[in-house]
């Protein structure tokens, strides 16, 4: 079957396109006439995309400077990462959970589709490919509220990774490389390795630190 999206739904996923693919750079005002104007919709349908995307934490609105696109702050995507490793963690970190060579070549099939999509400068399918590979490690446990509380988080992770990767100063491969070491550790079936690898995958306080992470690149 094939889903018709809502006039709201197919602005919304072009302007999320635009912001994580930085066509729309953080800061940049969102004018509603010359948006509305350019999809051929009315404000109203236009203002109804842009407040789905303040909820993703991709635009924010002030009576005076209108909409803009907006960026997390550290203190924000620190507060993101920490809550995505606590359910993150506790899911894999279950007695029922199920890592077995299923789980590791659908992990490795997602991790091949973001590096196509870094290879391609495409954040915005990048970020669905990250979601995607973290949820098939959310749903190892079999917790299916464990797994509501995650994808309630779905929305906000392109904002999160945008605005990580600017304060990080990294680039793209970056991010697939720290992928690959988590799915390495994964397919040990190690907990205690596993553990660790999703530790300093959310919470490595150099992924915060830009002048931490600038002297670890020195010495290596």
């Amino acid at each position: 079957m094939i889903a018709h999206l809502s006039l709201p739904e197919v602005v919304r996923l072009t302007l999320r396109r635009r912001i994580l693919n930085n066509e729309l750079v953080a800061g940049e005002r969102l004018i509603e006439a010359s948006l509305a104007a350019e999809f051929g919709v009315s404000r109203t349908t236009l203002r109804s995309a842009l407040m789905e995307l303040k909820n993703d934490r991709l635009v924010e609105f002030s009576p005076r400077r209108g909409c803009w696109v907006a960026r997390m702050t550290q203190a924000e995507i620190e507060d993101a990462c920490f809550a995505r490793y606590l359910l993150e963690s506790g899911a894999v970190n279950e007695e029922r959970a199920i890592i077995d060579d299923n789980l590791i070549a659908s992990l490795d099939k997602e991790l091949e589709a973001m590096a196509e999509a870094v290879a391609a400068g495409d954040l915005a399918e990048m970020v669905e490919c990250d979601t995607r590979l973290h949820g098939l490690l959310v749903e190892t446990g079999g917790r299916a509220r464990l797994a509501e509380l995650w994808h309630s988080l779905d929305g906000q992770m392109g904002a999160l990774m945008r605005s990580s990767i600017e304060i990080q100063g990294s680039e793209l491969p970056d991010v697939v490389g720290r992928h690959r070491s988590l799915i390495d550790a994964v397919a040990s079936r190690d907990m205690t390795l596993i553990a660790a690898a999703l530790q300093n995958h959310y919470l490595n306080p150099t992924l915060f630190d830009a002048d931490a992470q600038n002297r670890q690149q020195s010495q290596g």
